[in-house]
């Protein structure tokens, strides 16, 4: 499940998938919008790591990938879900380990972000930490987006300080503070064929 920014920017990515898609973190709270329903009559799977409405199997992916089969899915998401992980390198192997060669993988995670307990926070990620995490991924496309309904700022070599860009300075009793808006990185990772 994600917000109304990572389904806009799902659906301008990715608008069609040819073969099953595995959503990580689907549990429907109740705020969210919904990928599933965004490609509806696919093969679609939803994972969490406790039962509820949009999952279809409860699985952990730090402790490995029972009931998944290897190299199977032709596209992942995983939103808003990385920071919440004790383990990001383990989650990272095993969700690789899922996706078929030259399958997709659409991450979105926080830049800047309050601290939020679902049921724990552990991390703030950045686009080239991502690529760490999964080194047989080519990304593109990667773009920051905001609380704003639509609102996308690419990230690229002549911008890589646009998110400092959009920092507003305010008076307050200790003096002048920056404050950076809330800030998701999206990017779309392809498998490498060979992997």
């Amino acid at each position: 499940m994600g917000d109304v920014n990572q389904l806009i920017y799902l659906k301008s990515v990715m608008p069609s998938v040819s073969g099953p898609i595995l959503e990580v973190g689907s549990k429907d709270y109740g705020s969210t919008s919904s990928f599933r329903e965004f490609y509806t009559g696919q093969d679609y799977t939803g994972i969490d790591m406790e039962a509820g409405r949009n999952v279809d199997h409860v699985v952990d992916l730090t402790q490995g990938t029972t009931g998944l089969q290897p190299r199977h899915f032709a596209l992942g998401i995983c939103c808003s879900v990385l920071e919440h992980v004790k383990k990001p390198w383990l989650f990272a192997e095993h969700l690789s380990s899922v996706l078929r060669p030259g399958g997709a993988l659409y991450m979105s995670v926080p830049w800047v972000w309050r601290y939020h307990a679902y049921p724990d926070d552990y991390f703030r990620f950045s686009w080239r930490g991502v690529m760490e995490l999964f080194p047989a991924f080519t990304w593109s496309k990667i773009c920051y987006s905001t609380t704003v309904p639509n609102e996308f700022i690419e990230i690229g070599p002549d911008s890589l300080g646009a998110d400092n860009a959009m920092a507003a300075i305010a008076e307050t009793p200790q003096g002048k503070r920056k404050y950076l808006p809330y800030l998701m990185v999206n990017m779309l990772g392809h498998k490498s064929a060979a992997d």
